[in-house]
């Protein structure tokens, strides 16, 4: 047993307890009434002997105390009812959402801890506990009290777990009590949900309005770090490689194409023409140019491709998806391995920004704003381009694929459970899928009657004539119909499945479909095939080399853009499970319920935010043998003041010299969204439960 002695008095001996296990949940601490925070000198000082004596290595003459109570305990108290002006002392942490009395009541389960035995534990609280669950194996029982049951007031269980509240199990089993559900999701102390809800619904409203050549963050693309300053891109007749043509009228050779994860977009508004020319802007390019970093390998653990990274005009860009138009001729030792890098997650898909459930035991659907399906990031309202019907991965090699000539303009994107679990396992469902909803044209109106999921039957007049050629669109009706510019010019368009809507899977999906002039610029061609090879190709080296991939799965379901990438820092922040700020989160779980309004010192001691400077606090039974122990320094404000805008804004404690850049890259959505931090609360493992690519267009 470690022990330390407090500055140089030899006679106090303080016992740290940062090694031990503790299955304390401020969950559980009453919120609001009468409470307050009571010294717990003495309570860690009786432990502390106790606990010695137990161990045989009690020194007598010598004060024995605690560095603190085991994490997620706090000593509270209540004025008695018959009497105010006495109070009564609880200590409160259990996962069963009681109390202990008394410092002798908790001995026990405090030993249990430190001796890392809980599912031995004898105390009261926990004997009832497996009393109400019966007999458990070994085990089971510490895995409970990780994941405890709270009480609420209307008799609905509350799953939680280190993090808080498990949100996810808690609407599959209200799904099954209700056996119905039907609501908005709302996750008011989940660390994700709180960092991400309001700056992911302003975004996803915002990005309606950008032109869909723009490219969006998160989004891999083709890069050129430098070399197009003073030249533009052409292909050499000569080598029949894309090269740089000078203004010099000179070729200077293929540029350095990279992949990249594209990190920070403009402030200022993208025109087209910047897709030819570099913007003209006062400012420089950390206004008006993409921040685009190199992409690690998302399989590996070097991730120092991360901080090499530039601000780069659009010019310098082409959605990776065009990698063949781009690359194709180059020998495979000349190509940075970034490529390879950004083609290993071309088979992958994760939603972005869940908002609504619905559902009817045992299936549910979580609707979506947006998701990222390989390189690009599809939301509500884009026209995606959907891929010939009939595609076979051997058409690649004879050059015999189809043209593409369907689109769908999306209304709904649904993250499906089906065979949902109520109980502690891990996973919530037997089986996930993604599914896009939309409706879907054609430029080729023979399509509308051919076998398919999207067969129609074309109109049938009231004359004599049994049928008539199919109607398109007026420009009108495709004005309202695409949000795109000029989408007329790839036309005329025609309905399909009789306009009804229809539901895909993410692997009939090549890419967004981009405004007719701006594909002119960036491919010279009107086509909207012009990258399908590339596409398909790419999934299928994703599917061969991704080991991530479970049995005989071709696609990869993480779980948010940083675990599909791999990413452990976007912008210069650590993101992902690993990074700094998901070391301590009841530390997270206290700083947001005071953004909620709650106040107490036991929520600002599980904060780790320091007490206002002034006379220290003491009660009429303090004195100096009892004050409190000096011990290790804790940490202060500043440490946890540079990960969220929540403790600067909601407690209104930062001192101003405190460092604010993270909380700008807050403000400007930099690190605030789930594309760059992440959403792991769903507990859910990607990759498991993918499905297998089918040429059927129902998932």
């Amino acid at each position: 047993m470690s022990s330390s002695s407090e500055g140089d008095d030899p006679n106090v001996n303080i016992i740290p307890m940062d090694n031990f296990f503790s299955d304390g949940d401020v969950n559980t601490w009453p919120s609001g009434g009468h409470y307050v925070e009571r010294p717990d000198i003495r309570w860690r000082e009786l432990l502390a002997e106790n606990w010695l004596k137990e161990m045989g290595t009690y020194e007598e003459g010598v004060v024995h105390t605690i560095e603190k109570l085991p994490d997620g305990y706090c000593l509270l108290a209540r004025p008695r009812t018959t009497n105010p002006d006495m109070f009564d002392s609880f200590l409160f942490g259990h996962p069963s959402g009681k109390y202990f009395q008394s410092q002798i009541s908790f001995f026990p389960h405090f030993l249990s801890l430190v001796k890392n035995e809980l599912d031995k534990c004898g105390c009261k609280l926990c004997g009832k506990v497996k009393s109400s669950q019966g007999t458990v194996s070994q085990g089971t029982a510490v895995q409970r009290a990780k994941r405890g049951m709270n009480p609420t007031t209307n008799n609905e269980r509350r799953p939680t777990d280190a993090e808080g509240p498990d949100y996810w199990r808690i609407l599959v089993m209200k799904l099954k009590d209700k056996e119905s559900i039907d609501e908005d999701i709302e996750q008011r102390f989940n660390l994700d949900w709180v960092l991400t809800h309001e700056w992911l619904s302003d975004y996803f409203v915002k990005l309606v309005l950008d032109p869909a050549y723009v490219p969006r963050r998160g989004e891999l693309v083709l890069w050129v770090w430098q070399g197009l300053e003073d030249g533009c891109l052409m292909r050499n007749p000569k080598t029949g490689l894309v090269e740089i043509f000078g203004n010099d009228n000179e070729w200077h050779g293929v540029p350095d194409w990279r992949a990249g994860v594209v990190t920070q977009t403009p402030e200022d508004e993208v025109h087209m023409v910047d897709i030819i020319e570099s913007p003209d802007n006062p400012r420089g390019l950390s206004y008006s140019g993409f921040r685009v970093e190199t992409l690690p390998d998302p399989l590996g653990n070097d991730k120092s491709y991360s901080v090499q990274y530039a601000y780069v005009p659009l010019r310098h860009i082409k959605p990776f998806n065009t990698w063949q138009l781009y690359l194709n001729g180059q020998e495979r030792d000349d190509i940075h391995p970034s490529i390879e890098n950004a083609m290993t997650v071309m088979s992958s898909w994760s939603m972005v920004h869940k908002f609504h459930i619905i559902g009817k035991w045992p299936s549910a659907r979580i609707h979506c704003k947006g998701i990222f399906v390989g390189a690009e990031l599809l939301a509500v309202h884009d026209t995606v381009r959907l891929r010939p019907r009939g595609f076979h991965p051997d058409q690649l090699k004879n050059g015999t694929v189809s043209e593409v000539t369907e689109v769908m303009v999306i209304e709904k994107i649904a993250l499906c459970l089906s065979g949902c679990i109520d109980d502690d396992q891990e996973q919530l469902a037997k089986h996930f899928t993604a599914l896009v909803s939309g409706k879907v044209y054609t430029t080729d109106p023979k399509r509308i009657t051919e076998e398919g999921p999207f067969k129609g039957t074309n109109p049938v007049p009231s004359t004599t004539e049994t049928a008539t050629d199919p109607i398109p669109l007026t420009t009108e009706e495709a004005t309202t119909t695409f949000r795109q510019v000029g989408m007329s010019d790839y036309g005329p368009w025609y309905r399909m499945a009789n306009g009804r809507t229809c539901n895909v899977s993410p692997h009939w999906i090549v890419g967004r479909c981009y405004e007719p002039l701006a594909a002119e610029l960036m491919f010279g061609t009107h086509t909207l095939g012009y990258d399908v090879s590339g596409v398909m190709e790419g999934r299928q080296y994703s599917s061969q080399v991704d080991t991530r991939m479970p049995g005989n799965n071709t696609w990869f379901w993480g779980d948010c853009r940083v675990e599909t990438l791999g990413l452990t820092e976007i912008n210069g922040v650590e993101c992902g499970l690993t990074a700094a700020q998901r070391q301590d989160p009841r530390k997270w779980q206290a700083i947001i319920k005071m953004s909620h309004g709650e106040f107490s010192h036991a929520l600002r001691r599980q904060a780790q935010i320091p007490s206002s400077s002034g006379r220290p606090f003491k009660t009429s039974t303090s004195s100096p043998s009892s004050s409190a122990p000096r011990g290790r320094p804790k940490t202060g404000l500043a440490q946890h003041a540079q990960t969220s805008k929540l403790v600067s804004s909601a407690i209104g404690s930062v001192p101003d010299t405190e460092d604010d850049s993270f909380e700008e890259q807050f403000e400007d959505g930099n690190a605030g969204d789930q594309v760059s931090r992440g959403i792991s609360g769903l507990e859910l493992q990607g990759g498991q439960f993918s499905g297998e690519d089918s040429d059927h267009a129902f998932a």
